[in-house]
């Protein structure tokens, strides 16, 4: 009951403070307080202007300008929110206590966001990929469209759009295709037991001969190897290397390139079957 009345007491009081900012004596505290309001969002306007020329002409990461651009707003809203609050008499030391108890509380409720906002922060400053780059995550490969505080947002070939935690793309193996823009593409080609592997081997070289795209110098030499013994199959394993670009387009030349060479030359590509026999007796 004691804190119920201390509560309406209070609020009554915060009443009082802001009807007193409307009579005449503190008629100026409010001009000035309006004039302090107008001037700090035309300053931050100004700020972020100049942040966002000085990101174009720098090339900085356009999720990087927009984290900073965030930051000054939030900065300047809670300064403007602290000055409006001084006029009802609120001591600088209780809003810094006010503000410290609500982020506390924040932080506890939302833990795994923030733990996504850190990695957001880690992923914009140590740039292990930036906007626009095309990166491999688990199952997922595909082109950066933006980096958000909480998430990263990939545009896959097929023009699915993936969202993804930042927290997992900070514990977890991220390949960046475009620091290193030559990207192996590889496939298993199965033949049977009869089949002569060295004459296999010079057709699918001849395949990959007429495929554009490819690339031939002494790092990245297209190589076909013989890579396993299956139950029913030799496996061969074909290797070659492109532009990270290209990679869709050369997998498929390469896949429908072998198949077609594969039935002109008679090569019949093992598959399990099922034998029955039945027993007359």
């Amino acid at each position: 009951m004691y804190q119920l009345a201390k509560t309406v007491k209070d609020v009554n009081g915060l009443v009082k403070e802001f009807q007193k900012l409307f009579s005449p004596k503190h008629f100026m505290d409010l001009i000035y307080c309006g004039v302090f309001i107008l001037v700090a969002l035309l300053l931050t306007k100004i700020v972020i202007q100049l942040l966002k020329k000085y990101s174009q002409k720098k090339e900085i990461d356009p999720s990087l300008t927009k984290f900073f651009v965030r930051v000054i707003w939030t900065i300047s809203i809670v300064i403007i929110i602290m000055k409006f609050l001084s006029l009802l008499n609120f001591s600088g030391a209780g809003l810094i206590a006010a503000f410290s108890a609500a982020a506390a509380a924040l932080a506890l409720a939302l833990k795994d966001n923030l733990t996504d906002i850190t990695g957001g922060i880690v992923i914009l400053f140590t740039k292990p990929f930036v906007t626009g780059d095309f990166i491999e995550f688990s199952d997922h490969k595909g082109y950066v469209e933006k980096i958000d505080l909480m998430h990263t947002y990939l545009r896959t070939y097929d023009d699915t759009n993936v969202v993804i935690p930042n927290r997992c793309l900070t514990t977890t193996e991220v390949t960046n295709h475009t620091k290193n823009p030559e990207v192996r593409v590889q496939i298993f080609v199965p033949i049977s037991y009869e089949e002569d592997a060295d004459k296999v081997k010079t057709i699918i070289l001849g395949v990959i001969g007429n495929i554009d795209n490819i690339i031939e110098d002494e790092r990245f030499t297209p190589q076909v190897r013989l890579e396993r013994f299956s139950e029913s199959s030799v496996d061969l394993v074909v290797r070659v290397w492109t532009n990270f670009k290209n990679y869709w387009k050369v997998y498929y030349a390469l896949m429908e390139g072998i198949k077609k060479e594969f039935e002109h030359h008679s090569i019949v590509i093992p598959y399990n079957q099922l034998d029955v026999h039945l027993d007359k007796n």
